[in-house]
């Protein structure tokens, strides 16, 4: 299969503007095209449809009230697809829609208090099928057989949600205070055009410190502050809770440093069986630091560093370094390696229905521990030849490593507690990347087998964009770009000899060339 990396735009405008004295305007909107797979199937071509004939478009307008004392606003976004295809209708809603509204009022003549919020809405229309996925995906998650508030409706033809929340936050003085209260309903699904992590939630958050901006013998300024926040889901489960406690200060020399340290009870997950049954999610304690040299100078060094502890054994860290170089006033290089590490003791692979496992609602929960390294680097360069020709770069090699082992089954819901495989009467066995799994050996529970997880992912990505301002208001770009990646060595961790690899990989090189041209009418 050839297929392709991208959709093109048949056409797109943009207006922004304002009427009259305070109601600021903007609208956009874009045609994509459809765009087909060439397929081989045993010799037989054809080209099959992978992405629809699409609209997408947002109308957004904000009204400054009383020299922006208060405000009021409002977004709406649509996508609309001409769904012919069938495998697209059964993965794709028809149309999404999407309606809020956001504002802010000072509560005093000084603007200290200032309270501010957001409501909206979202509405989706497709066939069952895509109705299906979208109740089942990880946004939703309808199929949780431990719950009675939702689930999946198989002949459903549309979704709809809401969500709102309300911030009230003191911008001045040295009493720090702010806290939010909001809510997600379960239908709410933004993602057809915007971002949201989850719905299903009601949450609330309060910080409150102090702040100095009084120089001292050692610090110019400092603050502390203390918040905690708390989410429940719409059955009143609890399955996020924090405390944090968070230190900053600058030194006399300009230097900056933040000290953060959190605290998170036992609560439950959602997440941690993929839509099953709630499981138990442990306590942990997490450490964070970082320093940073005098910001005004030619060369300036950041240094950064976390370590987190759950029990079980659980733990992960990480380390980066920040590099900045500032020789002459139109030059600027900065590097940024990074490092973490991070052993987890229950990280999902997947579900296999057996009606025997009565303790998980008829379905077995495969779990493992997992060895996760990470090592990056950012490297960027802005050079500004002179104030209408300027070159920019970044370049971020990458290499991610899986190590996946003692393979299990979580034993209970709402527990954390696991049947290891090869303990007691059950068996695992390896062939190739497949392992086969008897639960309970001589018992009634029949065999089943999944795939090897390791992985070994190797990218660079890198970006060039010249800039080059040839009359006032017209631009020309060019600009390159590069992906290569390589998946050798499986679970396998050896940075020489993955970062040879890296360099060694093909990949894809991309050119743009962008012309624009400003006129007056």
């Amino acid at each position: 299969m050839d297929y392709p990396d991208w959709t093109r735009i048949l056409g797109a405008g943009k207006v922004t503007g304002k009427l009259g004295d305070s109601w600021n305007l903007g609208v956009m909107s874009a045609f994509t095209g459809r765009e087909f797979a060439d397929v081989d199937l045993g010799g037989d071509r054809f080209a099959h449809e992978v992405e629809p004939l699409s609209f997408y478009g947002v109308v957004r307008s904000l009204k400054e009230i009383n020299g922006g004392f208060s405000g009021l606003g409002f977004i709406s976004t649509g996508v609309w697809r001409d769904l012919r295809e069938p495998g697209l209708e059964s993965l794709l809603p028809q149309s999404a829609l999407t309606f809020g509204m956001d504002g802010w009022t000072f509560l005093d003549r000084e603007r200290t208090w200032v309270i501010t919020g957001w409501a909206g809405g979202t509405h989706i229309q497709g066939g069952e099928a895509a109705m299906t996925r979208v109740q089942r995906s990880s946004l939703h998650y309808y199929q949780r057989p431990d719950v009675d508030y939702v689930s999946v409706d198989p002949t459903a033809t549309s979704l709809t949600g809401w969500a709102g929340r309300l911030y009230l936050n003191k911008q001045k003085g040295n009493f720090v205070f702010n806290t939010a209260v909001g809510a997600m309903s379960p239908g709410f699904h933004a993602m057809d055009m915007g971002y949201h992590a989850r719905g299903d939630k009601i949450n609330a958050h309060l910080e409150t410190g102090y702040q100095s901006f009084h120089p001292g013998r050692v610090l110019r300024t400092w603050r502390l502050t203390l918040a905690t926040y708390q989410s429940y889901d719409f059955g009143g489960i609890r399955f996020d809770e924090y405390y944090v406690l968070d230190a900053r200060t600058q030194f006399l020399n300009y230097w900056n440093a933040t000290l953060s340290l959190s605290y998170d009870p036992n609560r439950y997950s959602h997440y941690f069986t993929r839509g099953g049954p709630l499981a138990a999610y442990p306590w942990g304690i997490m450490r964070r630091l970082s320093i940073r040299t005098d910001d005004r100078r030619p060369v300036v060094l950041g240094l950064s560093g976390h370590y987190r502890t759950h029990p079980f054994g659980a733990y992960n860290y990480s380390v980066g370094v920040a590099l900045e170089l500032k020789p002459t006033g139109n030059f600027r290089l900065s590097v940024g390696p990074y490092y973490s590490w991070r052993h987890s003791v229950g990280q999902y692979i997947t579900q296999v229905v057996d009606p025997l496992k009565v303790e998980t609602y008829g379905a077995r929960y495969v779990m493992s521990d997992v060895i996760q390294e990470t090592v990056s680097l950012e490297l960027r360069f802005d050079w500004t030849f002179t104030p209408r020709l300027s070159l920019q770069a970044y370049l971020q090699p990458f290499i991610g490593v899986g190590d996946f082992f003692k393979y299990k089954e979580l034993h209970a819901a709402r527990t954390f507690l696991f049947d290891v495989y090869g303990e007691g009467d059950s068996t695992i066995v390896r062939e190739g990347q497949v392992y086969t799994v008897d639960p309970d050996g001589p018992g009634p529970a029949p065999p089943f087998s999944f795939l090897d997880r390791d992985f070994n992912l190797k990218s660079l990505r890198g970006t060039v964009v010249l800039r080059w301002e040839y009359r006032p208001g017209s631009t020309l770009f060019v600009v390159w770009t590069q992906n290569r990646a390589d998946h050798a060595y499986a679970g396998d961790f050896d940075f020489g000899r993955d970062v040879s690899l890296l360099f060694r990989a093909s990949g894809d090189n991309i050119f743009l060339f962008k012309f624009n041209y400003r006129f007056t009418l």
